[in-house]
């Protein structure tokens, strides 16, 4: 057998230790893998604190059980009976109008007696499937798609915020290819949202059109415990607090060079780390690579988890939590009822909130001191679901550069990207500021990365 092949992956976030797992599982009779991270902690965004009886998710808090490759991930790391699916509860879903909370109905008739929209926005939403399709395929907003298909009122008071619920983002600015391209292909092949979720449903699909369904999924201990079976059981095959800081090529092999030690050689290089990073990283190599990475915009966010006894607080918090419009006259985005959606995420008599603040409709929040973002929150949570006295728990996660946002263009930024990348046969991008930004998204794109590798070099399944 030839030596075997030396393989670099760049960034300990999910997406570098889904990339690891892949290889280590499938591929390590025929390659050596290192996974280098600049931090002295892995995860990335994905953190969990555990303190005082709460579990509180820094970033993500849970994933979607629709995609096979991450449950069957889930299995291989002997993680099965940690899963943690969402109460059945956390169907139910509001969007804050008009000073009250409005539940999200699936039902067409009780959705047309709601009051999250007015009569005529709730007609105006009715017409959808009389509406022209598109004609060109022209990237569009996910604001104006929605408002062409179903009225501005829908779009500001639906669309919008589950666009901040879901990105943090401004649906005037993102790209409804990148962030929803099944809405796209529902329109093309249909004509209409309606007619095609009448199609699917006779077809036996599920789900909407963001996508197919799946049950919100977490683990007993939080989502980080994903990223300590990981990190435990690849120990050697990881070294923490070490940055690449460039990367360069020649003659089809990569030589990477670090912030301390010695440059190494390498047959492939994974790339998991933010595009910004990976932007300095290959400057060096390719300025227009270095360029294309670097016009991927990012928000920030601020999570704040507050924990309150839930005899102060006035609603039932019977559900998954609510969303705000931006024309409501509050600062936060939303607020998840993370007490309500998993177990033990709170004592016993104790409740536990997680409110988002920030995003690209309100830059500035990331400057606001963490006693600012609690009395805002505080205080806005109190006018929404009424509640008395003050947190017993508070913890606040800001994240300056938290969520890649897919504007306008971003489909041409990917072809170029692609394109690029030609020149560099074992060279791959992983992470969230690519397809997607779930963590479904990072463990799909990190598998085809990987499977791309193991054709490339002909790597042999371990057995």
């Amino acid at each position: 057998m030839t030596d075997k092949k030396r393989i670099a992956v760049i960034g300990g976030g999910i997406s570098g230790l889904s990339a690891l797992h892949f290889i280590r599982h499938r591929y390590s009779g025929s390659c050596h893998v290192k996974l280098y991270e600049k931090d002295s902690r892995l995860g990335g965004t994905i953190g969990t604190d555990r303190v005082e009886g709460f579990v509180s998710d820094w970033g993500s808090n849970g994933f979607l059980s629709k995609i096979p490759l991450t449950l069957q991930m889930v299995s291989e790391l002997d993680l099965d009976d940690m899963l943690d699916p969402a109460y059945p509860s956390a169907e139910r879903r509001f969007i804050y109008r008009n000073n009250k909370l409005h539940e999200i109905h699936a039902s067409p008739p009780k959705f047309m007696r709601s009051k999250i929209l007015s009569v005529s926005g709730r007609l105006r939403l009715a017409m959808e499937p009389l509406i022209p399709k598109k004609k060109d395929d022209t990237d569009e907003s996910i604001f104006d798609f929605a408002r062409r298909r179903i009225g501005r009122e829908a779009a500001e008071h639906m669309i919008g915020p589950m666009v901040s619920g879901v990105f943090g983002g401004d649906a005037r600015k993102l790209s409804l290819q990148s962030c929803f391209p099944l809405m796209v292909e529902m329109e093309r092949e249909y004509g209409s949202l309606f007619k095609a979720l009448i199609a699917r449903k006779k077809a036996g699909s599920t789900g909407g059109p963001a996508g197919p369904s799946g049950r919100l999924t977490s683990f007993k201990n939080g989502l980080f415990t994903i990223i300590e079976r990981l990190q435990g059981k690849y120990l050697d095959h990881i070294v923490s607090g070490c940055g690449v800081k460039k990367i360069h090529h020649e003659n089809n092999i990569y030589r990477l060079e670090f912030d301390s030690g010695q440059p190494e050689t390498f047959d492939s290089v994974i790339c998991a780390a933010p595009a910004y990073a990976a932007s300095d990283i290959v400057a060096g190599m390719d300025g227009d690579l270095s360029s294309i990475l670097a016009e991927i915009p990012y928000t920030s966010i601020s999570v704040v988890c507050s924990g309150y006894k839930k005899e102060n607080i006035a609603h039932d918090l019977a559900g998954f939590g609510f969303l705000i419009p931006r024309n409501q006259n509050k600062r936060i985005l939303g607020s998840i009822w993370t007490s309500s959606i998993f177990t033990g995420r709170a004592p016993e008599g104790m409740v536990q909130l997680r409110t988002m603040i920030g995003g690209a409709t309100d830059e500035a929040a990331v400057n606001l001191s963490e006693g600012e973002l609690a009395d805002i929150v505080h205080r806005e949570l109190t006018d929404i679901i009424g509640i008395t006295g003050q947190p017993d728990y508070l913890r606040i996660f800001k994240w300056s550069r938290g969520i890649p946002q897919f504007t306008l263009g971003h489909p041409l930024r990917m072809a170029k990207l692609e394109k690029i990348l030609e020149k560099y046969p074992g060279l791959f991008f992983t992470g969230n500021a690519y397809k997607g930004v779930s963590l479904n998204d990072c463990i799909v794109r990190s598998d085809d990365c990987v499977e791309t590798l193991a054709r490339l070099h002909k790597l042999n399944t371990s057995t």
